[in-house]
């Protein structure tokens, strides 16, 4: 009799470590396809994250360096209103060599040409050179969170502020934090 109870014990414990082993198999299997949706998300969210930063900073750099140049060209040359409005005309409309400019500076900071044109293809370019225009007081968008004035009277300069520019950060206008931590819910 004590032989047909272990006999009968011996069964029922392989079948339920049988089951068992089903059942962690089966979750097993679950949870490593739960995980890895997660893991997509997660990664899909940062990287659609970057690449905003990424266009943001891409139409800040085209504003940045019109800024410069229209700066440099009202500074040594004609201090007309007329020549003011018309080389930043003249800067905004040259798309090409905005293009050129905001390449250079990308293939300098190591960003290979593919990523260029894909950043180039979100963002587009910059729309806008002068922000305001009232009373002889033209403002001047430098990048995100930057304006640079120049004052005219009579049709001719007064006076400009690009201490903003001067003092323009990309490290501080451009943050993106590191990725949360993974968490597997």
């Amino acid at each position: 009799m004590n032989k047909t109870k272990f006999k009968i014990l011996a069964i029922v414990d392989a079948v339920i470590i049988v089951a068992l082993f089903i059942v962690m198999f089966t979750l097993k299997g679950q949870y490593n396809e739960q995980a890895q949706t997660s893991v997509k998300e997660q990664v899909g969210a940062y990287q659609e994250k970057a690449n905003g930063v990424l266009q943001e900073q891409w139409l800040s750099m085209d504003q940045y360096g019109m800024a410069w140049k229209l700066l440099f060209t009202t500074l040594t040359g004609d201090k007309t209103e007329a020549t003011f409005d018309a080389t930043a005309k003249a800067i905004f409309e040259n798309k090409d060599a905005r293009l050129k400019q905001l390449s250079y500076m990308y293939t300098a900071a190591g960003i290979n040409p593919e990523a260029q044109n894909k950043i180039n293809e979100a963002a587009g370019m910059a729309d806008k050179l002068v922000v305001k225009d009232e009373n002889g007081v033209k403002e001047v968008a430098c990048g995100k969170n930057c304006v640079i004035t120049f004052t005219f009277a009579k049709g001719k300069l007064v006076s400009q502020d690009y201490k903003a520019l001067v003092e323009y950060n990309m490290t501080e206008n451009f943050k993106l934090e590191a990725p949360a931590a993974f968490h597997f819910e």
